[in-house]
């Protein structure tokens, strides 16, 4: 049976690395860095096309910049618990334990969600003091649509221990390179109508592009988002399931290969 017990202690013993103000100021610092430059940017486009009281597209981009930290945040938290345990060489004596595969995810999604809730939060204040732009300003489709962003944030994370599990502390990359390669095509800055044909046909199976495109409609044009949100989180329900087995079979294949491979290898 899984043992709310010892997934407490993996979420504490995560939780004490991410309590630090360095942690804190990087979530602020990279949050407002993005907000200030894609909000300008905003202000800067409805200046240029004679559209300056459209608050729309403005608030638009500012939301889905700061909602995309999201997935960003909770996906490459989760990811650095498994670097963590490599790099403190606690791997093998982590699993000595009767610690189950189930206890130990389950231990790394809830530090990855709660940094990302910390993350939006820090994003809204800073938003509306600089911008007057509430995120959640539509009510209900924001907060569901909060929630899809989570769960994708849950897969890429479980694909970026995958990809550590796979190549070791080498793999220390990845979990930004697999998070930020995706930008493009999720549509979060844009509409999916500027990308390629054939990038519009990849965008519109990633999850989160249904998520963004949905807010922007909403936002901008008072468009039904539930639609959107509903595709979303039917992609995220197929890709949780392929990621978690993808996870199994690499886990078992680390372990069969020995785990102490990935604390020394480089």
């Amino acid at each position: 049976m899984i043992s709310i017990q010892r997934i407490g202690a993996i979420v504490f013993r995560h939780l004490k690395t991410m309590y630090r103000i360095s942690w804190l100021v990087e979530i602020s610092y990279w949050t407002l860095l993005d907000a200030i430059i894609f909000g300008s940017l905003g202000k800067a486009t409805t200046m240029l096309t004679d559209a300056g009281s459209n608050l729309g597209i403005v608030n638009a981009l500012i939301t889905n910049t700061i909602m995309w930290y999201v997935v960003l945040r909770c996906a490459i938290t989760i990811g650095f618990c498994l670097l963590n345990e490599l790099f403190d060489a606690n791997l093998i004596t982590l699993f000595a334990t009767p610690l189950h595969k189930t206890e130990w995810i389950i231990g790394c999604i809830i530090p990855g969600s709660i940094a990302a809730l910390i993350n939006i939060f820090v994003g809204w204040l800073l938003a509306l003091c600089f911008f007057g732009c509430n995120i959640f300003a539509t009510g209900l489709p924001a907060f569901v649509a909060l929630c899809s962003l989570l769960i994708s944030g849950w897969i890429l994370g479980l694909i970026i221990m995958c990809m550590v599990l796979f190549m070791g502390k080498k793999g220390t990359s990845w979990a930004f390179i697999i998070v930020w390669s995706l930008v493009p095509f999720s549509c979060v800055y844009y509409p999916i109508d500027v990308l390629p044909k054939a990038f519009q046909i990849f965008a519109s199976c990633i999850p989160m592009s249904h998520v963004f495109i949905g807010l922007r409609e909403l936002i901008m044009h008072g468009a039904n988002p539930w639609p959107h949100l509903a595709i979303s989180f039917i992609l995220n329900a197929v890709y949780l399931v392929i990621a978690i087995v993808l996870f199994v079979v690499m886990f078992q294949r680390s372990k069969k290969n020995g785990l102490a491979r990935l604390e020394l290898e480089w």
